[in-house]
Formats: C-alpha cells, sequence, structure tokens
C-alpha cells in the first residue's frame, strides 16, 4: 500500500482558545515495501501524521465540486492504498485490518485473561468474516509464532504474569494477527535496555521480510534510524523539513541540531574525524562505520 499525503494540515480544538496547529501543509509519500522513520521533537506532529494513516484522526470530507471543476489549490489529499481519507464514507474497518497501529509502551494496553484472548481480540474485531474457533487460534498461534513466542507456553498464561519483553511482543502479536500490509511503530523500543531494543528492531526486520510489506517506525533514536530505516521524515513544527535516506540525512547535522535533534554517534564520530582531516564516507551504521575505519587503517574489514 503506497501513501500519499499532500496540503495534510490538522488543528486540534480549532474555533476555540486552544486551538493548536499540529500539521501545516505537510505533503508525504511513503512507498510500499519501505522500513520509514518518522522523526521529531515532541509537539512536532509526527504522532499527529502517523494517527491520519488508518483514520484514528479524521481530514474533513472533499466539498463536492462540478466533474469539469478543478481541485481547490491545495486542497488536503490522503490515500493509504486504494482507501481515500478524504471520503466521508471510507471503510475505516477494511482499512485498520490492513493498517496496523502500535502505540507506545503497548504492553499498558493488555487486557483480557488470558494471552490468546488478547491476541484474538484485534482478530475479531477487524476481520471480515466470522471465524471458527480453529481458525482464529490459527491465526493466533502464527501471530505468537512471528514475534518469538510459543503459544503452548503462553496461550493460557494471563499477560499480566509476563516478562516486560513479553508483555511487548503480546500486544505486537495482537496487532499483526490481521496481517496487516502496513504496520505503523510509535517508539517501539521505548524502555527497553540495550539488549530489549536489538530484540525488538531485530522482531520488526522480520515482520518486514515476512508479514508486513511496510514498516513505519516513530522514534527520537537517531542510531535507531540510522541502522534501520531506508527513509526518514524529520517533522518540526508541523511540517516535514526532510526527507532523505539516513545516509543523505545525518549530513545536515547542524540542521538537525537547529530543530532540536541529535545525531548518531557514527555521524559524531565522522565529523570529529573531518575536523582533523581524515574524511570517512560512510552510511551511518555501526557496521558500515566499523569496515570503512578498518580500511582507512589499512586493517582488514
Amino acid at each position: 500500500m503506497r501513501i500519499v499525503a499532500e496540503h495534510l494540515s490538522y488543528t486540534y480544538q480549532p474555533k476555540s482558545p486552544f486551538a493548536t496547529r499540529a500539521l501545516d501543509d505537510v505533503s508525504l509519500t511513503i512507498e510500499e515495501g519501505e522500513f520509514f522513520g518518522i522523526l521529531g521533537h515532541t509537539g512536532s506532529g509526527k504522532s499527529t501524521f502517523v494517527q491520519h494513516l488508518n483514520g484514528l484522526l479524521r481530514l474533513p470530507p472533499s466539498r463536492k465540486r462540478g466533474k469539469k471543476s478543478p481541485p481547490a489549490p491545495n486542497e488536503p489529499k490522503l490515500l493509504v492504498g486504494e482507501f481515500d481519507l478524504t471520503q466521508k464514507k471510507t471503510d475505516l474497518r477494511a482499512l485498520r485490518r490492513r493498517v496496523g497501529m502500535v502505540f507506545q509502551y503497548p504492553e499498558y494496553q493488555l487486557f483480557a485473561e488470558t494471552v490468546k484472548e488478547d491476541v484474538a481480540f484485534g482478530l475479531k474485531n477487524f476481520s471480515d468474516k466470522k471465524l471458527t474457533a480453529e481458525e482464529t487460534e490459527k491465526a493466533v498461534r502464527e501471530a505468537l509464532s512471528v514475534v518469538g513466542m510459543e503459544y503452548d507456553e503462553v496461550a493460557e498464561k494471563s499477560p499480566f504474569d509476563l516478562s516486560g519483553g513479553q508483555k511487548r511482543r503480546v500486544a505486537i502479536a495482537g496487532v499483526v494477527v490481521t496481517r496487516p500490509e502496513v504496520l505503523v511503530l510509535d517508539e517501539p523500543a521505548a524502555g527497553l535496555d540495550p539488549l530489549g531494543k536489538r530484540e525488538v528492531m531485530e522482531l520488526l526486520h522480520r515482520l518486514h521480510s515476512t508479514w508486513c510489506k511496510t514498516v513505519i517506525i516513530v522514534s527520537h533514536d537517531m542510531d535507531e534510524i540510522a541502522e534501520n530505516c531506508t527513509r526518514a521524515a524529520v517533522f518540526a513544527e508541523g511540517k516535514v523539513r526532510f526527507c532523505l535516506p539516513p545516509a543523505e540525512l545525518f549530513r545536515h547535522a547542524e540542521e538537525l541540531t537547529e530543530l532540536g535533534l541529535d545525531i548518531p554517534l557514527t555521524a559524531k564520530l565522522c565529523r570529529a574525524l573531518e575536523r582533523r582531516g581524515v574524511v570517512l564516507d560512510c552510511d551511518f551504521t555501526t557496521e558500515d562505520f566499523i569496515r570503512k575505519t578498518l580500511a582507512l587503517m589499512g586493517g582488514k574489514p
């Protein structure tokens, strides 16, 4: 599913003294198959943007016009695959089956008595047909397996008896159980230690290669973006300031710093080397940085 947003704006509490413009004429395209990153400090508009992608926040319906009337200048447009989110009759249930949304700290949203009931909840809500018990169990079993958990070990357990990492996996399973084509995650590694972060990112890459065609992560962790994403969009004050592959994005270190953002450790090291007359052309992943540093020093990568 290709995502195309044009001239997208959104204001919280419009026509009130507390009106806040969260998105301001945003145009952004995310291609099918990308592992896409969205960056920005608090209040930049990044979370508001992704909540439009499965209709949690809605655009005003398109104004009716005659067949020969051209679109108004800067008329908002938001297409998620074949779903036109400016249309009043958009099938939101079908959209949410195909665009899964995992919020920050999703383990806090677990609620059912058993793991299998929690994972099955989204399936029952968004399925386009009534499933048999056997079909439901099969889908839940597969969803738990893809996030690295054994159905027979955890299905009957209370999700509240699991470890923090296991709870997060169960919460993710509850979203991917519908086999969405697009998976959106808000700060998927928030609150985890380095090992936990690595395991979550490995899980997302496994989902990307076998389960969900497109993965979109909202993050403030520059190293996370550099290591994992094909492209990343930088939001600031409701606008998209950059949309580039990480290898190009993090060469704009001064501009990112002015926006209140950091750069990856590898980018900082490259800048430090440049100040000493050593130019290292790498893509800012740790692997590429180490390989090219060793090559520069005459060592074997």
